[in-house]
């Protein structure tokens, strides 16, 4: 085995990029990769490594952040001399990635837990955090990801322990108030009439910046695309009536007169960019964005439609609910 020769998992929830950073780093302060080393340059090490140029370009910046190595020309990425500083901060980051495995793969093979339902079942364990009151709140959505993401938000906005929850769960969450969205109005007054008077709905909408993300991330072909009348965009969901609802929203941020959205049912969510142009941008909704390979969320021309609540709507949740606002915390 040479020095860079580096194993990488994708089905990991570690993305891709901090595995091979992780795995540089710990060779590096073990003295593996010596002091002075020129680490391969970007396409050899994609190659190398079996991921995208985009990947290394990540984890060499990563590295580079950390003080390890430079790039500079005509030398390319060079390891620098302080990189041995960092020894004992790989070996203790290699133990906590490998404690990590061992407990997802520990979970799935002993009681059948997938990573999502791994992360709802220790968010619900969550001692109450200092200085937020002690009401608990089940913030449900269908994807573990997007509940995840919404339960931050409300915890940025009230002084309440935000618990995440998907609506696949066989048990509805414990007694409480519950915050969900309209699009699953119908979905839970089906599956939990029994708490429905619990249950607050806020409104949401897609994040205002994905215009600009998708703008920002397009290659000179994207530019090149620009330049010509409208861009075409891909919007991939599972569920025909879902895929409708989030294409309404993204055409009030990405306009016809600029855009052009293209809509696709997707089945196999590692399959989005077959038949995809390479400067062509593919947005995911959330719950498939939660479901994709590392290696696919780092692909530049993937963008999550990531919902925001509405903070107008959330405030009077909070009040009605008699909440303390965080600023008063």
């Amino acid at each position: 085995m040479t020095s860079f020769d580096l194993q990488t998992d994708p089905s990991s929830p570690v993305p891709l990029y901090h595995q091979i950073a992780e795995a540089l780093r710990y060779r590096i302060a073990t003295g593996f990769i010596p002091i002075g080393a020129v680490l391969p340059p970007l396409r050899d090490a994609a190659l190398l490594w079996r991921v995208n140029l985009h990947t290394v370009r990540r984890a060499y910046a990563e590295l580079a952040a950390a003080g390890i190595v430079e790039t500079r020309a005509p030398v390319g990425t060079q390891v620098l001399p302080s990189a041995r500083a960092c020894e004992g901060a790989a070996t203790r980051a290699s133990a906590r990635a490998a404690f990590v495995k061992r407990v997802i793969d520990q979970a799935r093979a002993r009681h059948g837990l997938s990573l999502p339902q791994l992360l709802a079942l220790l968010e619900s364990q969550r001692p109450p955090v200092a200085g937020i009151a002690g009401a608990a709140v089940h913030v449900v959505e269908c994807s573990a990801s997007q509940a995840a993401d919404l339960a931050r938000q409300l915890e940025e906005q009230w002084r309440v322990r935000a618990i995440p929850w998907t609506i696949d769960q066989e048990e509805p969450p414990r007694p409480g108030a519950i915050v969900a969205t309209y699009f699953h109005y119908n979905d839970l007054h089906a599956r939990w009439p029994g708490r429905f008077r619990d249950i607050r709905f806020a409104a949401i909408s897609p994040d205002p910046t994905l215009r600009a993300r998708v703008l920002a991330a397009m290659s000179d072909g994207g530019q090149r695309q620009r330049a010509s009348r409208r861009i075409t965009v891909v919007l991939f969901e599972r569920d025909d009536a879902m895929l409708r609802n989030i294409a309404a929203d993204v055409c009030r941020i990405l306009p016809a007169r600029q855009f052009r959205l293209k809509t696709r049912l997707v089945r196999h969510a590692a399959s989005i960019l077959k038949g995809i142009g390479p400067h062509t941008p593919v947005l995911v909704a959330p719950r498939i964005w939660g479901g994709l390979p590392a290696t696919l969320r780092e692909d530049p021309r993937i963008h999550e439609v990531r919902y925001l609540f509405d903070p107008d709507n959330l405030s009077a949740i909070g009040r009605n609910l008699g909440w303390a606002p965080q600023q008063e915390a």
